[in-house]
């Protein structure tokens, strides 16, 4: 591997101190959106009232705030709500996603009718359905995100209850897979050997060897020992290849 006579290789410890950063700092943002949905919620119940779909909008600055500070990093963010706990609506999500070519962010608008043939069942979702159940911070991918933008992300999702323990539903965002690997590469690139960073299912989200693009699968004798990554169900893998 060609490097200029100024970089000096950086070890497997550094670029895990460098994805877990970069994965705090997506969580932080959605632990921001929990704690004002669970805010939010808190209220309205000490008030009598039962929340509907509608005071959700309640959350829009926050979850644009979040969004804009992120810039390209999130493709869409905000909260997506449990089965049954609002008044008005089986289901609901508020989420949003920036807008183009300078516009103000857009809300998106999902078919959540399940006699429909377009329904979007999120309920079953491993990124909805994991934090649900297991009651921890979580991510899934990569994958093609068919609504509406077809890109590859991965979904960062954290769970949200209310301070009666009632799960409301998740905090989450869409994070490109092409924004993880521009904000990642420079490390892997800087770091001692072929490495990757994979899935549970070790498939590639980012490496640093031409081998191994974005959602392939590992080949089995082609790496070494896994290092987990904090709180993701990814890990670190040394390939076993010449570069």
């Amino acid at each position: 591997m060609n490097r200029d006579n100024e970089t000096a290789d950086i070890g497997l410890d550094r670029v895990q101190s460098t994805v877990s950063a970069l994965v705090e700092d997506i969580f932080d943002s959605l632990q921001t959106i929990a704690s004002a949905m669970r805010s939010l919620w808190d209220r309205l119940e000490s008030e009598g009232a039962a929340p509907r779909s509608t005071d959700l909008a309640g959350l829009r600055d926050v979850i644009v705030g979040e969004l804009q500070r992120h810039g390209d990093m999130f493709n869409g963010t905000g909260v997506v709500v449990a089965d049954g706990v609002l008044a008005d609506r089986a289901r609901y999500l508020e989420w949003w996603r920036p807008g183009k070519d300078g516009r103000p962010a857009q809300k998106l608008s999902l078919d959540l009718n399940p006699h429909s043939e377009y329904f979007y069942d999120y309920t079953t979702m491993e990124w909805f359905a994991v934090a649900r159940d297991r009651g921890i911070r979580w991510v899934y991918g990569p994958y093609l995100d068919y609504t509406g933008v077809d890109l590859y992300v991965c979904t960062f999702a954290v769970p949200v209850t209310s301070e009666r323990g009632v799960f409301l539903g998740i905090a989450g965002a869409d994070v490109p897979v092409s924004c993880l690997d521009a904000a990642l590469l420079p490390t892997f690139t800087a770091a001692d050997g072929a490495l990757a960073l994979a899935n549970a299912e070790g498939r590639v989200i980012v490496a640093n060897h031409a081998d191994h693009v974005t959602g392939s699968k590992i080949r089995e004798g082609a790496v070494g020992s896994p290092h987990p990554v904090p709180a993701t169900p990814w890990s670190l893998v040394p390939l076993r290849s010449d570069r």
